[in-house]
């Protein structure tokens, strides 16, 4: 049951950038190295895809879908959800569902919301997910955050309203430090040793380690601008730049000690344990 479920947002972060349009296209080609790369490892991702880069390159989801990747929802534009009413929200999903199914995705079943924006106040979006047909989300950081947190959540996978299931981003385990360990600018900047033990701790719980990459966290070209949702603050801007060129392999490295797995498949498992549990 245990595993990295191995995922990409795809996302083209020049879309909430002052004059982004300006910039150096990338989310091609740095898809393409994931893909390059999943392909020699011989695994599969989950790519959670914002509709309008569906929408942009409908080729290149073609493409996710072709190698056998799971496609999932990021949001239509990538807005948190605190941003949204409920009603707004479902419209937001059915059109970031209707540009990835014109691209050729089919049976669509997951979601994470941008930022991981789904906190208690906004908890109502579990039930319109499962309202529209959805069996996960992996959309709550369990821990007290600048951005968004949901501490009280907990750091284990459990049903939500609907029976949707919420899988939550997975922590470091020492007390009083809950940082994520597997994924964006964590993964890059924490001392690597460091990274590894922790995931083994998780495994070694029987518990899944949640990861989340994007197209700019392996993009050694990308110009320097200011990245948006970080206050305009310089230094934890200078953070979104280091270790791009590490993540690929440090993810090779993991590759060939632990299993990874796409998000829909751990929870087909967590369906089919829950189905032979005792009542």
């Amino acid at each position: 049951m245990s595993s990295l479920l191995l995922s990409v947002d795809l996302e083209d972060v020049r879309d909430w950038v002052k004059g982004g349009a300006g910039y150096r296209e990338a989310v091609p080609d740095n898809t393409r190295k994931y893909l390059s790369q999943f392909k020699q490892w011989g695994v599969k991702a989950t790519f959670f895809t914002v509709g309008e880069v569906a929408r942009r390159y409908p080729w290149l989801i073609a493409e996710i879908v072709e190698a056998g990747h799971e496609l999932a929802c990021h949001g239509d534009v990538h807005l948190q959800l605190d941003k949204l009413t409920p009603r707004e929200f479902q419209a937001d999903i059915l059109r970031n569902l209707a540009a990835l199914e014109n691209a050729g995705g089919k049976g669509i079943k997951g979601f994470r919301a941008p930022t991981f924006s789904l906190t208690e106040r906004t908890s109502w979006a579990h039930e319109v997910l499962a309202d529209l047909g959805f069996t996960y989300s992996s959309s709550v950081l369990p821990a007290a955050n600048p951005l968004y947190g949901w501490p009280e959540f907990g750091r284990k996978a459990r049903k939500t309203a609907g029976g949707l299931w919420e899988l939550p981003v997975t922590l470091h385990t020492i007390p009083g430090l809950p940082l994520p360990i597997a994924g964006g600018v964590y993964f890059r900047v924490l001392p690597f040793f460091l990274t590894r033990w922790a995931i083994t701790q998780s495994l070694a719980n029987g518990l899944p380690v949640v990861t989340y990459f994007h197209p700019y966290d392996i993009d050694t070209q990308q110009e320097r601008f200011m990245h948006p949702d970080l206050g305009e603050k310089k230094h934890l801007n200078m953070l979104m730049y280091i270790g791009r060129g590490k993540v690929l392999s440090r993810l090779e490295t993991l590759h060939r000690s632990f299993p990874f797995q796409p998000y829909v498949e751990y929870v087909k498992n967590l369906e089919a344990v829950l189905c032979k549990a005792p009542d």
